[in-house]
């Protein structure tokens, strides 16, 4: 390796390629705990129609939906002429009817390019399907060929390609990779990089000059890494004379860098991830390290397929070899043509009259609509005629609640759910099945935001919004008389791990998996009842683990008041809470959700998670307000607080009070199976039982409910299930071995709606909103308003947006299907046994998304809305660069407008009636598809006020 220049890849324009590689190269941490965010997260200062296909393009992804499925949306009617006129009024700018040959119109012109299938670059099936129809055949003698654009090279091994040389990422990726995630592993491996607290060039450096397997193909890296080691190199130093041998200046650097990073993203994301979080993993990751180890193999890979090729290597001599643009075939533009004779109703004869100049024209204009801004243009038809049909469902609902008077009462219940749409079947079910039950939504962690460590685990996690950090620990141990039996316990499934860590271990051994394999009678057999009969074998297993290990009585040490047998913080956190400090959650809570009056004698707490077997994306199904983990631990921590006397009577004195008869009770629902989980149950008083036994048997039967709607997207469970066949089925799917789609996650989120239930309650929203429940009657200067878009906002965007892109490409944006996914390194999945990390949502988890920007639907007025968009930075550049739809519902009249080019404009409802049916699987039962919005009757008999 030749000595640097010092003008080779300065300190600044180094530093700046490396942050803008960091903003776009994947976040997604180990997949242990999956938290959803905006693929594009780098991007969000841009306008969303900017920032898509600029993302996209350095990505090599699609930008938008793919368009032959909205022009199917047009043709049966998901789209409709009304949501593509607003549309094309915008785009044409006033100049929609400027006439054009064949009579058309610029607008008739548009509209047809926005309908018709005109993109086929195969020349030979046009020719197939086409190639007798006398427009065609016209349209063909009146086109010469076009030109096809060639993407810009943006570093070697474009060029190398393009020219039939040899691909260099084969040789680098394999290196990488193996190199990779031996170095970050998090316990998977049996043998981990050596020298890895030394960084990852070091580490790889020690492995391929001390006996590790080598890169013989690519000639002198080896030796590149002893002098690396011998001379101390830095990695600065190392990419910096990396790309000077390779000949890429500063006016270069920025570009060849990213997009060099972003060639093997899945790795080269994990170890930016993991410089930035250091927390999540057990070595000194940066990118630089791997960069570095990166150009250096890369070098001599260049080098030889140059050389092979007779091609130079350094970057401007190979950058000028690129091949030019190429012809686009003639049957291309003569389709188009054809199609725009047929809209505009006109002969061959016509067609065959046109001038050369006259056709000029017409291919011209249909140049100012390409294909990427048609795409868009009807993804914004798409999202209008959503926005279109819910907003006037809202307002037809309010028109008949406002008609219909109710008699104030005391609910015989409330049961408080997290916001996650996923809950809003279940609560619906509630409402239908008892008019006189209440339902709310709050983030799943309920304020709880804790550092938490179960009776199992070795360690805390953070069990709240990744943005959040706890300032306090809070554990589960089991109570006193259970201490004994825990201790055996404890060591008994210990000693169990171990036995099974060395048996797995050992099996990729030669001799350990000789012995392994006279095992494979009981494994096979253990296998063929996980897939055969899933339910029997789960209850079977567990039945027989309970006895074994039984699950000891357990508590939380929630208050620092509570000394007796309460183990040490892990940390400088302290362990729980004081009563000033839990007074102060709850009552936050409570104005949260507007639970500051008429509070029912029991007010049930779910936090919810996601149970299934063989699913390594099992923790993107968990809480996101948790952090990727399980709610039950927050709901029984808000309900063991909300019940206690001294925590009431602080919560007293801060202007909320609770009846002495309200009665809390935390629990957990599995989004999966649709089991609930109640805690603390024995603490229940006895003057509750009647009425809990009532409210627990109508939540049995609403979970029944919720599991027949879902049941309704499994092409496995046939139409017409019972609700009582329904729930068997889903829980067979949460713990059937071979199933990859135990549940489809946030797969239908489309909308996020803050407000009181009075907006939504009888209207079937098809489990595709997040509802979040918020009162802004009792909110004074928009102080509650602003604390729950703050959380929503962003958190909402971000499991919407990272649903948006890995559905719009699941190739690049997401992680392709599961079926040839192995975990590795602990980190995340690969496909096969060698392949980068793929990240983003797995195939099965967004095959039936609709891809569409979230719709924020909140119960305030514009001005409201604008003074806490001020305050708060994300929700102002969500808003404003539109990355989400914001709309304001008046709070007292009911007047709804939707923030469009910088201002509120009035909302107009369509129609005047919705559906109604007396229960929701009347109208959706018969049918996979997406559902409009209905009036449901049932709940709407609520003789609640609010």
């Amino acid at each position: 390796m030749s000595a640097p220049h010092s003008n080779a890849g300065s300190g600044d324009v180094l530093d700046a390629a490396l942050a803008s590689a960091h903003g776009l190269l994947p976040d997604q941490g180990p997949i242990g705990v999956f938290v959803h965010h905006n693929t594009l997260h780098a991007l969000q200062h841009l306008p969303f129609e900017e920032a898509v296909p600029k993302g996209a393009a350095m990505l090599g992804a699609r930008a938008w939906p793919d368009i032959e499925l909205l022009r199917a949306a047009w043709r049966n009617g998901r789209i409709e002429e009304r949501d593509v006129e607003p549309v094309l009024d915008e785009a044409l700018e006033g100049r929609g009817e400027e006439p054009l040959p064949l009579g058309l119109s610029r607008r008739a012109l548009w509209r047809t390019l926005l309908h018709e299938s005109v993109e086929s670059d195969d020349a030979a099936g046009i020719a197939f399907v086409h190639g007798e129809e006398p427009l065609f055949e016209a349209a063909l003698g009146k086109v010469t060929p076009g030109v096809k654009t060639v993407r810009a090279p943006r570093r070697h091994r474009d060029v190398l390609v393009a020219r039939g040389a040899t691909d260099t990422d084969e040789a680098v990726h394999s290196e990488l990779i193996r190199l990779g995630i031996a170095f970050l592993d998090l316990g998977q491996a049996r043998n981990r990089l050596p020298e890895r607290q030394e960084g990852f060039l070091r580490a790889a450096a020690h492995v391929l000059t001390t006996g590790g397997a080598r890169p013989s193909a690519l000639g002198p890296v080896c030796a590149d890494f002893e002098r690396i080691l011998q001379q101390n190199l830095s990695a600065r130093s190392v990419v910096r004379e990396t790309l000077l041998a390779l000949g890429v200046g500063d006016a270069d650097l920025q570009d060849f860098v990213l997009a060099t990073a972003l060639a093997l993203p899945g790795v080269t994301g994990m170890f930016a991830r993991l410089e930035r979080h250091p927390e999540e993993g057990d070595a000194p990751a940066t990118l630089l390290d791997v960069l570095a180890v990166r150009f250096v193999i890369e070098r001599r890979a260049i080098e030889r397929a140059a050389a092979d090729a007779g091609l130079p290597c350094t970057w401007g001599e190979l950058k000028a070899r690129m091949p030019g643009p190429t012809a686009r075939p003639r049957e291309c533009e003569a389709l188009l043509l054809a199609a725009l004779a047929r809209a505009a109703g006109k002969s061959a004869d016509a067609l065959r009259s046109l001038s050369d100049a006259e056709v000029s024209t017409l291919l011209h204009e249909a140049t100012a609509l390409p294909l990427e801004r048609r795409n868009f243009l009807l993804f914004l038809a798409f999202e209008n005629a959503y926005r279109r049909r819910i907003l006037t469902g809202m307002a037809v609902l309010r028109n008949k609640t406002e008609a219909a008077p109710r008699t104030p009462m005391r609910p015989k219940a409330q049961v408080m759910f997290c916001i996650d749409e996923r809950e809003e079947s279940i609560r619906r079910a509630l409402e239908e099945l008892d008019p006189a039950i209440q339902t709310l939504g709050a983030a799943g962690f309920f304020g709880m935001a804790i550092d938490f460590m179960g009776l199992d685990d070795h360690a805390t996690a953070p069990y709240c919004p990744v943005v959040v950090k706890p300032a306090h620990e809070v554990h589960e141990s089991a109570v006193a008389h259970e201490q004994q039996w825990q201790g055996l316990r404890g060591r008994l499934l210990a000693s169990w791990h171990a036995v099974e860590r060395t048996v797995a271990m050992a099996s990729r051994t030669l001799l350990g998996g000789a012995v392994a394999s006279g095992l494979g009678p009981l494994a096979f057999a253990l296998a063929q009842g996980r897939v055969s009969a899933p339910r029997a074998s789960m209850r079977l297993w567990g039945g027989l683990t309970a006895s074994v290990v039984r699950m000891p009585e357990t508590e939380l040490h929630s208050l620092r008041s509570k000394t007796i047998g309460t183990p040490s913080s892990t940390s400088e956190k302290p362990l729980g809470f004081s009563i000033d400090e839990a007074a102060d959650r709850v009552t936050a809570m409570l104005k949260n959700v507007g639970l500051t009056r008429d509070q029912a004698r029991l007010i049930v707490v779910l936090g919810h998670g996601s149970s299934s077997l063989n699913n390594p994306h099992e923790s993107a199904h968990d809480c996101g307000a948790c952090g990727g983990r399980r709610g039950g631990a927050n709901a029984r921590l808000f309900a063991e607080f909300a019940n206690r006397p001294d925590v009431r009577a602080a919560v007293q004195a801060r202007g909320v009070s609770l009846p002495e008869d309200t009665w809390f009770i935390g629990g957990l629902h599995d989004t999966a199976s649709d089991a609930v989980e109640l805690y603390d149950l024995a603490e229940l008083p006895a003057s509750h039982h009647q009425e809990f036994a009532a409210l627990h048997a109508t939540l049995e039967q609403a979970r029944k409910e919720s599991a027949r709607e879902r049941c309704r997207r499994f092409l496995h469970a046939p139409l017409g299930l019972s609700a009582e066949a329904a729930l068997a089925h889903v829980e067979e799917r949460a713990t059937h071995l071979g199933q990859p789609r135990p549940e489809y996650g946030h797969c239908t989120n489309a909308m996020a709606i803050v407000g009181r239930r009075t907006l939504t309650r009888g209207l079937h929203l098809d489990r595709r909103p997040f509802l979040v429940s918020y009162d802004p009657t009792i909110d004074e200067n928009d102080v509650i308003l602003e604390r729950v878009l703050a959380a929503v906002g962003p958190v909402g965007a971000g499991i919407n947006l990272e649903y948006f892109f890995s559905s719009v490409d699941n190739e690049v944006y997401g992680c392709g299907t599961k079926l040839p996914h192995n975990v590795t390194g602990l980190l995340g999945v690969m496909n096969g046994h060698q392949g980068d990390l793929r990240t983003g949502l797995p195939l099965q988890m967004v095959e039936l998304h609709e891809p569409m920007r979230l719709l924020l639907i909140v119960e305030a007025s514009p001005e409201s809305l604008l003074t806490v968009a001020g305050r708060q930075a994300e929700v102002r550049e969500l808003v404003l660069n539109r990355w989400v739809h914001l709309v304001s519902v008046h709070p007292k009249t009911g007047a709804i407008t939707c923030f469009q080019q910088g201002r509120f404009v009035p909302f107009v409802p369509t129609d005047a009636a919705l559906p109604e049916f007396e229960r929701s699987h009347d109208w959706h039962g018969k049918s996979r598809d997406f559902v409009a919005p209905a009036l449901i009757n049932a709940s709407l008999k609520s003789p609640l006020s609010t």
